[in-house]
């Protein structure tokens, strides 16, 4: 049974097209091109990449995609991949490249706020002990009544550090990024914590991460032209629906 690879190039010659035809009508590098039709997945990126230049050369022959699409999953299950250099390339980008909006620019995160918080807890914990320990008299002082959300994040005794922490880790939330597949292109609407990020295009392998404390919405255009992770996990994506991430799933 022929691999998509040659199902592609065998097809491509039929028409009687180049390969500096695949490259110009799709935008993909002839390298990759190549890598495909001769089936060297080691060669190329990520599965997620290498379904989106299937799908594109595909259009571009006027073909179906998805038996291509099927054929390739049968097919890269039964590969052993090597990371790719792309892959290494993407896996060093530092995580925490996000760019705030203009109107946050000397805002002071929300987590900063969390940790002061905690830590005035423990201030105060920590003088309610030494006074109750060095307390002249016998006479025992009586802590300050805690506010309400002191008292949320912190009891009595030794579980007040247990509380607090566990408050501060609940808080800083979890990352989505997304990225548009090299040659493809996608509208994209990102809502984060209730404000619209971004609205727009996103294009040719540019991407987007956001740091969101409870809940993202993602409204794509062209699902199968981008990969969306969550804290470094790629996230399905359904056509035609919009994608909600919440801190609780």
């Amino acid at each position: 049974m022929p691999t998509v690879g040659e199902i592609l190039s065998a097809e491509r010659r039929r028409q009687g097209k180049q390969l500096a035809d695949v490259v110009e009508g799709t935008k993909i590098r002839s390298r990759l091109i190549d890598a495909l039709e001769q089936g060297r997945y080691d060669d190329l990126p990520s599965p997620a990449y290498v379904k989106g230049y299937i799908q594109s050369y595909a259009r571009f022959l006027e073909i179906p995609a998805e038996p291509l699409l099927d054929q390739f999953r049968t097919e890269s299950a039964n590969t052993v991949r090597r990371t790719a250099p792309i892959d290494r390339y993407l896996a060093a980008i530092p995580a925490d490249t996000i760019v705030p909006r203009r109107d946050r620019v000397h805002e002071i995160p929300r987590n900063v706020w969390v940790v002061v918080a905690a830590g005035g807890v423990l201030v105060v914990l920590l003088l309610c002990a030494l006074a109750q320990l060095f307390g002249g008299g016998g006479t025992r002082n009586t802590p300050p009544p805690l506010s309400g959300d002191e008292t949320s994040s912190a009891s009595p005794g030794a579980g007040a550090s247990t509380g607090a922490t566990s408050t501060t880790t609940a808080s800083l939330g979890f990352k989505v990024r997304i990225s548009a597949l090299t040659g493809l292109a996608s509208t994209l609407k990102v809502t984060v914590d209730g404000h619209v990020d971004f609205n727009g295009s996103l294009q040719d392998g540019a991407s987007k991460e956001y740091l969101v404390t409870t809940t993202a919405v993602l409204v794509i255009g062209n699902p199968s032209a981008v990969v969306v992770t969550r804290d470094g996990q790629t996230v399905d994506v359904t056509a035609g629906q919009a994608l909600t991430l919440t801190a609780t799933n």
